[in-house]
């Protein structure tokens, strides 16, 4: 029974003590670095032991080679891609391993940014001095005389009604754009401070004349429309 016992225990201890062996011999791991949808190579790979804080690069084909413990955790980093890290701890012992290591892509998903370039005032006189209702045929006293069934479409149709319904959208929108675009630039000069997300409720309260904003001039569109900001503002904090 001893003996069974002395050969068991020197078979563990044997066995125990390759393993311990084999964790702190020194491998060599073999690669190349490759994109998972190119078969190409990379010359900027870095690959880093993390257990003791030290790197190489790779060649200009993606292909390295390094010597460390089978126990260390090592990192394949390439600039724009994931990292991958690797362990051989847990792994039947070779003196080498000789791999192919496939990266993606970072993909980051952002929300969209839209970036305009602002307008000049001279550009945005223009802009309003143009402002112009699409013209959409009417019901007239010729259209009437000449041609009374001409008269009676024009006036009761579907069709001609959303024509001229959709052309006052278009000059209501016009207008909205031009002062929208005036805001910005009196904002980034800072001429008063309205955050974009007022700039709705603002333009609403302005209400302004449209002949008013084609024709004022920069100096009276600006005293006028700052004035209207004290105003609204007073309204907002409730004085």
């Amino acid at each position: 029974m001893k003996l069974i016992f002395f050969i068991t225990l020197f078979i563990s201890t044997f066995t125990y003590g390759q393993s311990a062996n084999y964790n702190d011999s020194l491998i060599t791991l073999k690669g190349r670095v490759l994109d998972t949808n190119y078969s190409v190579g990379f010359y900027n790979v870095v690959v880093l032991n993390k257990t003791v804080g030290k790197g190489i690069f790779g060649d200009y084909t993606g292909n390295f080679s390094i010597t460390v413990k089978k126990t260390d955790t090592i990192g394949i980093s390439v600039r724009g891609y994931q990292t991958i890290y690797l362990s051989y701890a847990d792994s039947s012992y070779h003196k080498v391993y000789n791999n192919k290591f496939y990266i993606e892509e970072l993909s980051i998903t952002t929300e969209e940014v839209i970036v305009r370039p602002l307008k000049t005032l001279e550009e945005l006189k223009e802009e309003r001095a143009n402002i112009a209702k699409r013209e959409v045929a009417t019901v007239t006293v010729v259209n009437a005389i000449e041609s009374p069934i001409t008269a009676l479409y024009l006036a009761f149709s579907k069709r001609e009604k959303t024509k001229r319904y959709v052309a006052e959208m278009e000059y209501k929108d016009q207008q909205y754009d031009v002062v929208k675009e005036i805001l910005r630039v009196y904002v980034h000069n800072d001429i008063f401070d309205l955050s974009e997300e007022d700039f709705d409720e603002f333009i609403r309260f302005l209400n302004l004349n449209i002949d008013f904003l084609k024709s004022a001039s920069d100096y009276d569109l600006v005293t006028y429309i700052k004035s209207k900001f004290e105003h609204f503002q007073k309204i907002k904090e409730g004085f």
